[in-house]
């Protein structure tokens, strides 16, 4: 692998995660738009957009978006993967290595639809890389957890780690684990707008105007989430240091413990872990029969 400042960087997709990720690479420098190349099925208009904000090369064909890049990053629609990488498999360079974006694919997948080469022989391994961003690589705050398979190597998760952590954060994981990642970390933007949305109305509930409302929500849940990201002390100490006996928030906090507030929590987590599996299953059934 070379070094990370002489990749070429090659994007299967550009919606808004791959959009996210040029922007983390670009404004953090890890790579410059001359290193970037994009590619998607057709939709010129937002290619155009793409190198117009950013300055990266775009095609309108895969086979010179991909002829001599160093990392492939898969950012198309789930369903779409096993066709394009059995597209661009046969000219994509061999010793790629592949960086899937793609919520539900499991590596097995991806191997497959890249395991034959044009002629029908059997390719070497490839080095693939499964991830899960969250929406917040938006604002390059994504918690990200990724897998590697057996053909990566240490210089791979290097790489890895470093362009995830253009828009975030990344943690290695065991792949078996990133259902979890996905129920917890991927849906957990949804859990905290949805916090968010019923902390305002209540403000709006007690008499505060909606502006208002809003402006303090967002403050007090930023605030809260730099003092977890400091490490100030573990969620449970930060909870008791502002409950005081008999006070306003130990009121407020049993109101939430009488609607099992806790298990809510904890069942939308599980919920979304096992509805990730189901919906991978799927997809690699679909795969597997199509």
């Amino acid at each position: 692998m070379k070094a990370l400042g002489t990749l070429h960087l090659g994007f299967l997709g550009a919606g808004a995660i791959a959009e996210a990720l040029i922007r983390g690479l670009t404004s953090t420098g890890v790579a410059k738009p001359e290193q970037i190349h994009v590619t998607n099925r057709g939709n010129h208009v937002r290619l155009a957009e793409l190198q117009t904000r950013y300055g990266v090369n775009t095609y309108a064909l895969a086979t010179d978006a991909f002829a001599h890049v160093d990392v492939i990053l898969i950012c198309t629609k789930p369903r779409d993967v096993p066709t394009a990488l059995a597209y661009i498999a046969p000219f994509a360079p061999r010793d790629a290595l592949y960086v899937s974006i793609a919520a539900g694919i499991d590596i097995a997948t991806i191997e497959g639809a890249l395991s034959q080469s044009k002629s029908g022989y059997e390719e070497p391994r490839k080095r693939i890389v499964r991830a899960m961003p969250n929406t917040s690589s938006i604002v390059l705050c994504s918690a990200t957890g990724y897998a590697l398979n057996h053909a990566c190597t240490p210089e791979d998760e290097a790489v890895v780690r470093t362009l995830l952590g253009a828009v975030g954060r990344a943690y290695p994981l065991e792949e078996s684990l990133l259902n979890a990642v996905t129920g917890l970390s991927g849906s957990g933007p949804a859990y905290v707008y949805y916090l968010a949305e019923a902390m305002t109305q209540g403000g709006i509930d007690v008499g505060l105007d909606p502006h208002t409302a809003t402006e303090l929500v967002v403050e007090t849940l930023f605030g809260a989430a730099q003092m977890l990201r400091e490490r100030v002390a573990p969620p449970a100490t930060l909870r008791k240091q502002v409950t005081s006996p008999n006070g306003t928030t130990m009121a407020g906090l049993a109101v939430l413990d009488a609607y099992s507030f806790t298990d809510a929590v904890r069942s939308a987590i599980k919920r979304a872990t096992e509805r990730s599996a189901e919906l991978g299953d799927a997809l690699s059934r679909e795969t597997r029969e199509s």
